[in-house]
C-alpha cells in the first residue's frame, strides 16, 4: 500500500498550527548553514526566516498556504505549489524542505523540483518526524505518511549526490502541564482523549530525521 499525503489544514484550521511551537526545532541546526540564497519550500510562518534574515542572508520563501503567507513577515514569499516552482533552473545555493514533504503524494517530484533550482554544489535539506515518535503519547505508532523518517534518505537518494542522514532518538521535549499536552496533540492530529491518560510532565522522545544533500 502506498502512504498518503498528510492533510494541509493551514488555511481551514490555522489554530491547529498555532496551538503549539517547539522551543527548539531543525531550522535552528540548519540555520547557521546557509549562506544564501536559499530558497525556503514550505516556509509557513517564516520560522526559518527568523534565524537566517537578521544575518543578511538572502532568503525566498515557497508555501502553497495563502494563511500561512499572511501570517509570515518576511518577503520575498511566494504562493506556489513545491512541485511546480516557479524560479529558473541554478537560481538558488540552498533549498530547504523542513516539515513539509509529506503533504505531497509523491515527494520525489518534489525534491526534482528542489533539485533543478539548485546550482552546482548547492546545498539540499529535508526533515521529518518517524512513525514512532512521540511513544509515550502515541504508543501505537503515527499511521505512515508519504514522506517519513523510514523512507525519506532512500526519496532523496533516489534524486540527489551525496545524501546523509542526521537521525534523532531522544528526550527532547517537555510538556509541563496537561493543557500543554492537549495542545501538543492538536498540534499534531493526536486525540484529545490522550492528553488525560498521561502523566504531567510528560517528557516525550523525539524520533526523526534530517536529511542533507549536494547538486553535482
Amino acid at each position: 500500500m502506498t502512504n498518503r499525503e498528510l492533510p494541509a489544514d493551514y488555511d481551514d484550521d490555522p489554530e491547529r498550527w498555532r496551538s503549539w511551537r517547539a522551543p527548539a526545532d531543525v531550522h535552528d541546526f540548519v540555520a547557521p548553514e546557509l549562506h544564501g540564497p536559499v530558497l525556503d519550500v514550505g516556509c509557513g510562518e517564516g520560522r526559518l526566516a527568523e534565524l537566517v534574515v537578521p544575518r543578511g542572508v538572502t532568503w525566498v520563501g515557497v508555501d502553497s498556504s495563502p494563511q500561512q503567507l499572511a501570517d509570515n513577515p518576511h518577503r520575498p514569499a511566494v504562493l506556489a505549489d513545491m512541485r511546480h516552482l516557479p524560479f529558473r533552473d541554478g537560481a538558488f545555493r540552498e533549498v530547504t524542505h523542513l516539515w513539509c514533504l509529506y503533504h505531497v503524494d509523491d515527494p520525489r517530484r518534489a525534491v526534482a523540483e528542489a533539485h533543478r533550482v539548485l546550482g552546482g554544489g548547492g546545498r539540499y535539506y529535508a526533515s521529518t518526524g518517524a512513525r514512532d515518535n512521540d511513544p509515550e503519547l502515541v504508543p501505537g505508532g503515527y499511521p505512515p505518511t508519504s514522506f517519513d523518517a523510514e523512507d525519506a534518505p532512500r526519496i532523496v537518494a533516489s534524486v540527489f549526490h551525496a545524501v546523509t542522514a542526521e537521525r534523532w532518538d531522544e528526550p527532547l521535549v517537555t510538556l509541563s502541564t496537561r493543557e500543554e499536552v492537549r495542545s501538543y496533540c492538536r498540534h499534531h492530529f493526536v486525540p484529545l482523549d490522550r492528553a488525560d491518560a498521561v502523566t504531567v510532565p510528560l517528557q516525550l522522545t523525539k524520533r526523526g530525521v534530517l536529511v542533507r544533500a549536494m547538486k553535482r
